[in-house]
Order: C-alpha cells, then sequence, then structure tokens
C-alpha cells in the first residue's frame, strides 16, 4: 500500500491522473498502516525536535480521525512517510540543508490539500502530544 499511496503523491503533484491508483485502495483496511505512520513519528520526533513534528502530527491525527477519500487518505501517509524516512530524493544526511527541500516542498503541498480538515480538536492534541514528548511550551 505505502507503494501506491507514494505513486498517488507523485502523480498528484504532477498533475497526472490518479483514479486507477486510489481503486487500488478504496476500501483498505488502514489500522495497520495508521498504527506505522504513528511508531515512524515518534521515532522521527526525537531527531526533529517540536516544530517539525507538528506538521507531521497534523497530518497523522487528519488520517486517523478525519473522514478524508481515499485519495486524501493516501496523500496524508504518503506525506508522513515521506517526511519521517530518512530515505527520499534530497537525503538530508548528505546534503544537509537542502535535502530539506523536498521535505518542506511535500509538506507545504500535503498540508495546503487538507488544511480544511485540521479542526480546533486536531490542534489541541497535537499541542498534547508535542507538550507530553517535549515539555510546555512557555509563550
Amino acid at each position: 500500500m505505502l507503494t501506491i499511496c507514494l505513486l498517488i503523491l507523485l502523480y498528484s503533484i504532477l498533475k497526472k491522473p490518479v483514479g486507477t491508483l486510489v481503486d487500488k485502495i478504496r476500501d483498505a483496511d488502514w489500522r495497520r498502516p495508521v498504527r506505522n505512520a504513528w511508531n515512524k513519528i515518534v521515532e522521527y520526533s526525537k531527531k526533529a525536535g517540536r516544530e517539525a513534528t507538528r506538521v507531521v502530527l497534523r497530518f497523522w491525527y487528519v488520517l486517523a480521525e478525519g473522514d478524508l477519500s481515499a485519495k486524501d487518505k493516501a496523500l496524508v501517509y504518503a506525506g508522513i512517510i515521506y517526511m519521517v524516512v530518512p530515505h527520499d530524493l534530497l537525503p538530508k544526511k548528505t546534503l544537509g540543508l537542502l535535502g530539506l527541500v523536498d521535505d518542506a516542498g511535500v509538506a507545504a503541498w500535503v498540508y495546503k490539500k487538507i488544511s480544511k480538515n485540521i479542526t480546533p480538536q486536531i490542534e489541541q492534541k497535537v499541542n498534547i502530544t508535542l507538550d507530553d514528548w517535549f515539555g510546555y511550551e512557555i509563550s
């Protein structure tokens, strides 16, 4: 399922048709991918810090709790995985700051697609999780 989701993300960014790919995951059971994404987010958060983790948590809570179409689920799931897995088009380990460009682009693109699904309740859960993991933020 991950490969199909990543292809849907890539094709969507390139404005290519994704209907056939979406049909393959339309009736998928998302419980395991959502659980796997959570495990990856926990690992990622230890290295990425509070603000980078905030974006990923928004995506995760929208995926876990939001009422999304199969295509949007695929986009969010692929966006999470693309951001938290160290292997991507521009590797962060070898390219440093430049290696963050593709992650930021994917994050911005997915965020634009699903931002309407980020409710105050999801934002509250994100903040609670961040406070639990990183301590309370003093404003």
